[in-house]
């Protein structure tokens, strides 16, 4: 696409928007209650409902809403949808288990993931083990988002904004206020960021509708008919639910979401502030996955490479049709950019606490706070320009990184979800099971990379194969070994 949608007013105004993004992690520094570990990346641990929603809801709706999701859909119709059920999946799966830890990571302090499983488990072996996958999956899910806002500003500036000069320019911006504000700061754009996306969303669909003709997806009767013809296909419907299951137990322990459950004021807040959450898949994720339909009745023939950009494409024919509504699409792309680096920004905090009080703090008992917490802000700026350069570097697409990460991601549900609830988990059987798991996993992902196997065997991700593995090896030696966790009584 050689024009982009971005005129110079457009771009000077999205650097505007950066600019005020470092003044906000100026501001967010400045209302440090303490130079603490706990303060930098659980600002306080005192979240109230309403910031809680609004940072959970512009951390989980990113990049992947963005691009990974329409691009899917462009690609495979309905198989998009799978993620509406999927999202709200998950919500129902944090409050099986949320609630409790956030009570456990009040009395106990916890920062990280590795601190609830440490607690839990008093195993290295196991801790080393979760805090593998867990830097695995923040750095895919980076790398996607990353990803995600070098092909927005490139390709809505008409490549004034290069794909590796975009990825540049936003790393160095958000590594300069996280390492000011951490996660208040975060928050605090997290707020005006999640707004933004909402109204923009809505506004594109909307715009997106007003196109359509009575014979396109968007017309309800339509949408209800080929959605019937889409489940009648027992493979689709067996390869739906799969991703479903998927996502939905490995969103619910994404390492960034783990700290949001520890941020919240109280259980109280917590769950109020999930409440809402199960509205949003409908009115944010379900819009752009017709959104990536029309596209492809639109355009039936973008090469693959150009198929996760279908939401420019999208405003591209609007703003072609209705120049009146220009302001308001290129208002679309701003919220976009700021939604897409506050994700990015909560993985890489995320990542950053690991880094900081799993490895060094664990090593070093004698650290002193005030160095300790010198460190998590270099800590932060190196991993995000690290990431960046990952980003700018690897081929894969952004839907590929998305479900790869939960193959794996999935395998560390059972010793957050059931090591919180049930007492009878221990240490052995949950490492076992996990090896046994993210081993089984693996080796199904290899084996139509060798050709020797197909990408889902009988229509079932690898991941979900693997966690049963898992399960199994954890309820085998856990029989043989039961006993209840003195921790949890």
């Amino acid at each position: 696409m050689s024009e982009g949608i971005l005129d110079t007013s457009g771009i000077i105004a999205i650097f505007g928007y950066l600019l005020s993004l470092l003044l906000i992690g100026w501001w967010a520094n400045k209302a440090r209650q303490s130079s603490s570990l706990n303060d930098y990346y659980l600002a306080g641990g005192s979240v109230g409902t309403t910031a809680m929603f609004f940072t959970l809801y512009a951390t989980q709706y990113s990049g992947n809403t963005l691009f990974a999701i329409p691009g899917a859909a462009y690609r495979g119709g309905f198989i998009g949808l799978s993620v509406v059920v999927a999202i709200t999946a998950v919500v129902l799966v944090y409050f099986t288990y949320a609630p409790h830890l956030n009570r456990l990571a009040k009395k106990h302090e916890f920062v990280s993931l590795g601190d609830f499983i440490s607690w839990r488990f008093d195993s290295k072996p196991l801790l080393i083990a979760v805090n593998l996958i867990a830097i695995f999956t923040l750095m895919t899910y980076a790398l996607g988002n990353f990803k995600a806002v070098g092909l927005l500003l490139e390709t809505a500036s008409g490549g004034a904004i290069s794909f590796a000069a975009g990825i540049m320019i936003l790393a160095v911006v958000m590594a300069i206020y996280e390492s000011l504000g951490g996660l208040r700061g975060v928050i605090w754009t997290d707020m005006l960021q999640g707004s933004l996306l909402f109204l923009g969303c809505l506004l594109l669909f909307g715009a997106v509708f007003m196109m359509n003709g009575p014979d396109s997806i968007t017309n309800p009767e339509v949408l209800v008919r080929e959605l019937a013809s889409y489940f009648r296909d027992d493979m689709d419907a067996i390869n739906f639910f799969s991703i479903v299951i998927l996502i939905a137990l490995g969103a619910a322990v994404y390492p960034q979401a783990i700290q949001r459950i520890y941020i919240a004021k109280d259980e109280t807040t917590l769950k109020r502030s999930y409440a809402p959450l199960l509205l949003m898949p409908v009115l944010t994720t379900l819009p752009m996955i017709l959104v990536g339909i029309s596209v492809a009745e639109w355009l039936p023939d973008l090469p693959d490479g150009q198929t996760e950009n279908v939401v420019i494409y999208a405003v591209n024919h609007i703003t072609g049709q209705y120049p009146s509504l220009s302001w308001l699409l290129i208002l679309y792309l701003g919220a976009a950019v700021a939604a897409i680096m506050s994700t990015i920004d909560s993985a890489m905090l995320t990542l950053g606490s690991i880094v900081t009080k799993d490895m060094v703090e664990k090593s070093q008992k004698d650290i002193e706070p005030e160095a300790l917490f010198k460190i998590s802000r270099y800590t932060s700026l190196t991993l995000m320009i690290v990431m960046a350069v990952l980003a700018i570097l690897l081929p894969q697409s952004i839907w590929t990184l998305l479900i790869f990460k939960f193959e794996f991601l999935i395998q560390i549900a059972p010793a957050v979800i059931l090591g919180t609830r049930s007492s009878w988990i221990e240490s052995k059987g949950t490492l076992w099971g996990l090896a046994a798991g993210c081993a089984c996993a693996l080796l199904l992902k290899l084996l139509p990379i060798l050709d020797l196997g197909p990408a889902h065997l009988a229509g079932i991700h690898a991941g979900l194969w693997g966690l049963a593995v898992n399960l199994l090896v954890l309820l085998i030696i856990g029989t043989r070994t039961r006993k209840v966790s003195q921790r949890m009584r």
